[in-house]
């Protein structure tokens, strides 16, 4: 029996719809397999790879490396189904402004932070003699890379109590004399949290290398620095490079002492020492030391010479100044105080060196110059002392212009001789440098009077 063909309206109009239908069909159950993706991600079963760079997170993650990590959702809406949390110790993966500013001042390939929550909403943080306590307790933390490592910065300075408000975490890095995390950044957002890891899942994973927390408490308040040690790293460093060593000078590290007490009494770390008004410059001149470049390093914090040298490598800046080709000499204190009733440690490395002025030959000649006119001149000036009347009416003027010229000849003589040796003007001779217009403008206005 022959097959009836279906109606012209049919083929127009249901053939497209079972075509949508069955898109739909295959869109609806790509969404259903991508939001099970997610949730597994959530709930931790299926992980999302993240890779991580830098030594912030020593010892627990490598300083290159893809680490797994769970998706972290902070939407109220999916939170009613799907409850995350984060709890003490879980290492979260975020991203805001200021990680992207940093990150971009650094010139990194990367958007977000990773670091170890200490402080979660309603909690006190204080940061105390190397220790972190929360809620008044002092926190054993095995997982940090040395014990009694963690200082304040600009945004949460020692002994400052920081209560964590709703909404807001704070964050620590594992490596505590490196990481910039809340205390140079503040609080975290949970909003911008996108990754983590909670603490029981690192357990058998990544704490192998914890430390042993047993004598954490008992450790001496007093520096490990070994100032020999440093000097041996840092002008390794520098050999490296293709630098000079610096030479150790004792005079620098008194100078570094003084100004080490005057920073910490007056809570300013600026070398151009706004509140105090005594910089570097001063020390050195009281340690009786003087040179034609100087600097100098301030930081906070207890360490032994290996965490020193890459504490401060890891600074803005730091290896710049380390690295100066300009500096000769170096001295480095380590002060024990206090900065606003909180104990802390300063450490100051004060560096100088001597370069010399390279004068130009055009420069000497034009010195010259000036004082074969001065000689010139000298004899006849000095010859109106012999005329009786007419320096008896004109001593003073006399007087005054032979003993103008007879000075500046005496100063163009030590300037000339300090030229040629390619030595930098002492600062008494600069002066006469600069007052030399003037009693160049006098010497003329003398002359055109005794000459009428």
């Amino acid at each position: 029996m022959p097959r009836k063909s279906q109606p012209l309206l049919y083929k127009i109009f249901i053939w497209p719809l079972k075509i949508i239908f069955f898109v739909l069909r295959i869109s609806l159950l790509t969404g259903i397999i991508i939001a099970i993706w997610y949730f597994l991600q959530i709930v931790g079963i299926f992980t999302v790879r993240v890779p991580v760079s830098g030594a912030s997170m020593l010892p627990t993650f490598p300083e290159e490396g893809v680490i797994s990590f769970q998706r972290y959702y902070s939407n109220a809406n999916l939170q009613k189904y799907i409850p995350q949390t984060i709890q003490h110790g879980d290492v979260v993966v975020f991203e805001n402004e200021k990680t992207h500013e940093e990150l971009k001042r650094q010139e990194k390939d990367a958007t977000g932070f990773v670091k170890r929550a200490v402080g979660l909403p309603g909690d006190t943080v204080l940061i105390e003699n190397g220790y972190v306590y929360v809620n008044g307790k002092k926190i054993k933390e095995s997982y940090i890379l040395k014990p009694r490592s963690t200082y304040g910065s600009k945004e949460v300075k020692d002994c400052q109590l920081v209560k964590v408000p709703d909404g807001k975490v704070f964050v620590l890095g594992d490596n505590r004399k490196i990481s910039m995390d809340t205390r140079q950044i503040g609080l975290v957002s949970f909003q911008d949290i996108k990754y983590y890891i909670p603490f029981e899942k690192q357990l058998g994973s990544y704490d192998a290398n914890w430390r042993d927390t047993t004598d954490d408490f008992t450790k001496e308040h007093d520096s490990l620095f070994d100032v020999k040690e440093y000097i041996a790293l840092l002008n390794d460093e520098r050999k490296k490079n293709g630098l000079a060593a610096l030479k150790y000078e004792p005079k620098l590290e008194d100078s570094a002492s003084r100004r080490a007490k005057v920073m910490l009494k007056f809570d300013e770390f600026e070398s151009s020492a706004p509140k105090s008004g005594y910089s570097m410059k001063d020390a050195m001149t009281d340690s009786g030391y003087s040179n034609i470049t100087y600097g100098e390093f301030p930081m906070l914090g207890y360490y032994d010479a290996q965490e020193l040298f890459e504490a401060f490598l890891e600074q803005p800046g730091a290896k710049e100044f380390l690295l100066n080709e300009d500096y000769d000499d170096i001295g480095v204190s380590t002060f024990v105080g206090e900065l606003n009733n909180c104990p802390v440690q300063i450490v100051i490395q004060h560096l100088a060196g001597y370069l010399p002025p390279n004068y130009g030959s055009g420069e000497i000649t034009s010195w010259e110059d000036g004082l074969n006119k001065l000689k010139s001149v000298q004899a006849g000036w000095g010859k109106l002392k012999e005329y009786e009347d007419f320096y008896s009416k004109n001593r003073q003027d006399v007087d005054r212009i032979n003993e103008i010229i007879n000075l500046r000849i005496n100063r163009f003589t030590r300037i000339i001789s300090r030229m040629k040796a390619n030595e930098w003007f002492t600062v008494e001779e600069s002066g006469w440098v600069e007052q030399d217009k003037n009693l160049s403008d006098e010497q003329n206005r003398i002359a055109d009077r005794l000459n009428k």
